[in-house]
């Protein structure tokens, strides 16, 4: 469409517009001038009739008041009909009617409650048309009314006229505007059509003369000259622009890095001759394509097609860094590892022109980055899987760079808390152990120290846990031979020394049980020759008091000797001779009164019982002074008041353990004694269970323990003891689950005849010959006297 054309139309659309909205403005005005107007001529009729009717209606002159409202509405108005009525039941006292008062009147006026002032009170249909009636009191006193009926159909057809007419006026006021504002339209247009028309040629190639214009108007010779003065100054800004392509092209081409451009919707607009290189197009081929398809990229470890970052810096107008893994794909299928980042091309006013892509070749630097990653991969897996503490840390051990999670399973610390505090593993070595740590380390470093072989060290962990440690440190040089770093590796051998601990306790017991049932069984021999004797002399001295009391103080002595030889060989027997099942608690429960009284009342006892703990095949007896002796020597450790705590539970051993204590691994039964008394240091804990040791002095024969200590050995068990000065003792005694039953003893009693005389022969053996010639002596007085 032309812009004569365009002009015209506007103008005709703005009259247009503006005649509708006149027309319907002066309807809606006329709608309420019609309305207002009804009421107001009821109102005027009203008051006009009000003065020349009451008189009459007050006097009763019903033909007069008739006569009036005939005449009235004879009148070339629209009032219908006007009639009067009175009293309080509304009786029609004059009309206008001349055919009667219709039904309808009849049969509305007669409830009405009429108010003061004009009112419309009602709507009747009819055959001359729509009736509005109005109502006034006229006289209030009497109840008399005045009703006017105005015929609205009369009034509306008028209307209707009159927008007729205000139509046909609207109509021809449109087309006169129009025809004015299409001649308008061409006269003032034509100068800036002629000047568009010069504008077209030169976008075809053809000069512009802006000399057909001169004759326009003011404004379309100014348009015609300013655009003159554009092209003069476009012209001069493309030759600079070229001059810039041309530096920018050569700035390009020198930058070591490829060099991709875009717009804003993708598409490449300039590549530097590195971007042709790498990615395999010409700029020729390139220009105009999207980004994805010269620029693909896929993930190096996934070989998974990674997000163009074309969308991104074009929707978020943020710098974006391609990761460490990017692999561009030639367009001859050639792969580059990339690094690259790709940010957004703005203007003046901050608005996203397109992007700019820089990449360069560092495959290369890629291939070494992945060499060193893979060589620290495999030193992590190897570090971080060894069960021993490894760390580096620096040459003057005052930083530590790396630890692995070993430490925190040996020494109990998080790794970072030694990075912030590298004191902290010294700190957790034991007291009496620090200072011969610090001695193993060198005052100072050089080439000619290979390894700092560490003397093995105790640490105490947080939960207060004491580990034995053997540890090794090794310089770390570099080219020049200089120092640079401290590696070390720390290992556990807690259950190393525990193994060997009980190894040579274990050792050391067997040669004591050899050694104390070697002795006893010679002190046994001399003690049966003594009590033998002892018991012949009694015979032959009944006849002597004096001596005969001699002998039975000898007699006395030779049978505590007796028990405690029993004592010793009890420590190296080999086996229970009476082991039965024994239900641990229900022997304790059964104790517990008479250990009570044993620990008197300055000890309390508590029993902790586990009622699921297993049954032990075990000497009862044996087993009874096992309890007793702990209970005692528990109350000879509590000086003042104290308490003594008696444990049982089920506990599974594993090999490693078992392997450790020297027994087989299964379900084991505890028992454990505790008490609040002074504790034992380590030299005293290391000989409790050695005969003939004691801390009681006179009071005690040091063979309670030993006693202990052979009767749980022999029951394939063995003992813990956990111990500290000031701090009590809890020892442990862990003896095999044995829950099967075991039939009774069904030996049968063998009766013996008392006559033991006879012709058999008797054979005495014996190493000791003392007790041959005791057993000969008492047989012959026996079976030949």
């Amino acid at each position: 469409m032309s812009l004569t054309h365009r002009v015209v139309l506007l103008i005709f659309v703005s009259i247009f517009f503006a005649s509708l909205m006149n027309y319907f403005l002066t309807q809606y005005q006329s709608e309420i001038l019609h309305r207002d107007s009804e009421k107001l001529l009821a109102s005027t009729l009203v008051q006009s009739l009000k003065d020349a009717l009451v008189q009459d209606v007050i006097d009763g002159n019903k033909l007069r008041v008739t006569n009036l409202l005939v005449g009235l509405k004879e009148n070339d108005n629209p009032i219908e009909y006007i009639y009067v009525t009175r009293g309080m039941e509304h009786n029609i006292f004059a009309h206008s009617f001349r055919n009667g008062v219709p039904r309808f009147i009849a049969s509305e006026h007669l409830d009405r409650d009429f108010k003061k002032g004009v009112q419309l009170v009602g709507r009747y249909q009819t055959r001359e048309g729509l009736i509005y009636e109005y109502s006034e009191t006229l006289i209030e006193g009497l109840d008399t009314v005045l009703h006017i009926g105005i015929n609205q159909t009369e009034i509306a057809v008028k209307l209707e006229k009159n927008k007729f007419i205000i139509l046909s006026l609207s109509f021809v006021i449109l087309i006169i505007s129009l025809t004015i504002a299409f001649i308008f339209g061409k006269v003032t247009t034509g100068p800036l059509v002629r000047l568009v028309e010069q504008i077209e040629k030169y976008g075809d190639g053809k000069p512009f003369q802006s000399s057909l214009d001169t004759e326009g108007a003011p404004e379309v010779r100014l348009l015609a000259s300013t655009f003159q003065a554009a092209i003069q100054e476009r012209q001069q800004a493309y030759l600079e622009l070229h001059e810039r392509e041309q530096d920018l092209a050569i700035t390009l081409d020198s930058i070591g890095d490829a060099v991709i451009a875009t717009d804003s919707k993708g598409n490449i607009t300039r590549m530097n001759s590195v971007a042709e290189e790498l990615t395999g197009w010409s700029l020729g081929d390139a220009r105009g394509e999207q980004l994805k398809k010269v620029f693909p990229i896929i993930d190096a470890t996934t070989r998974l097609e990674i997000e163009n970052p074309i969308d991104k810096v074009l929707t978020t107008g943020k710098i974006v860094y391609l990761s460490n893994h990017t692999t561009l794909i030639s367009r001859d299928g050639t792969e580059y590892q990339i690094a690259d980042s790709a940010a957004p091309i703005r203007d003046a006013e901050n608005n996203i022109l397109g992007m700019v892509l820089v990449f360069n070749d560092v495959t290369e630097q890629y291939l070494l980055r992945e060499a060193r990653e893979e060589s620290e991969k495999r030193f992590r897996q190897l570090a971080e899987n060894i069960e021993e503490v490894f760390w580096l840390g620096s040459s003057d051990w005052n930083e530590v760079y790396y630890v692995n999670p070993a430490y925190k399973n040996i020494w109990g610390h998080e790794p970072e808390a030694l990075y912030k505090n590298p004191r902290l593993w010294l700190e957790a070595i034991h007291p009496d152990d620090r200072e011969q740590v610090l001695e193993d380390i060198p005052e100072e470093l050089d080439h000619t120290i290979e390894v700092i072989d560490f003397r093995e060290y105790r640490i105490k962990r947080p939960d207060g846990k004491i580990l034995w440690i053997k540890a090794r440190a090794y310089p770390v040089f570099n080219e020049k031979g200089e120092i640079i770093r401290i590696a070390g590796i720390a290992e556990d051998i807690t259950q190393r020394k525990n193994t060997e601990e009980t190894l040579r306790r274990s050792q050391k017991m067997d040669a004591l049980g050899k050694l104390t049932g070697g002795i006893a069984h010679d002190y046994n021999n001399m003690l049966g020759v003594i009590l033998g004797y002892t018991e012949l002399l009694k015979e032959q001295l009944k006849d002597q008091p004096k001596l005969e009391k001699y002998v039975e103080q000898i007699h006395h002595a030779g049978e505590r000797g007796s028990k405690l030889t029993a004592k010793l060989l009890s420590f190296s027997r080999e086996r229970n001779i009476d082991a039965k099942n024994v239900d641990i608690n229900d022997m304790l429960l059964d104790k517990q009164d008479m250990l009570s009284k044993t620990l008197t009342a300055r000890i309390e006892l508590n029993l902790d019982l586990d009622e699921a703990a297993g049954s032990i095949w075990v000497d009862s007896g044996e087993l009874e002074d096992a309890i007793v002796n702990l209970s005692i020597n528990a109350m000879h450790a509590i000086e003042d008041a104290g308490r003594l705590t008696i444990q049982t539970s089920n506990i599974f051993i594993d090999e490693n353990s078992a392997k450790q204590n020297q027994v087989e691994p299964g379900d084991y039964v505890q028992l454990g004694f505790i008490d609040t008394g002074k504790g034992m240091d380590e030299a005293t804990k290391d000989k409790i269970f050695e005969p003939f040791y004691t801390t009681k002095g006179e009071e005690g024969t040091g063979l309670g323990l030993s006693q202990v200590y052979g009767f749980v050995e022999r029951s394939n068990g063995f003992i813990k003891v956990y111990t500290e000065p000031g701090h009590g003792t809890r020892m442990v005694l862990y003896f095999p689950g044995h829950n099967k039953q075991v039939a009774g003893n069904d030996s049968k009693k063998i009766e013996v005849n008392g006559d033991l005389g006879g012709h058999e022969n008797i054979l005495v053996v014996d190493d000791e010959p003392a007790l041959t010639e005791l057993v000969t002596d008492i047989l012959e007085r026996r079976f030949i006297a």
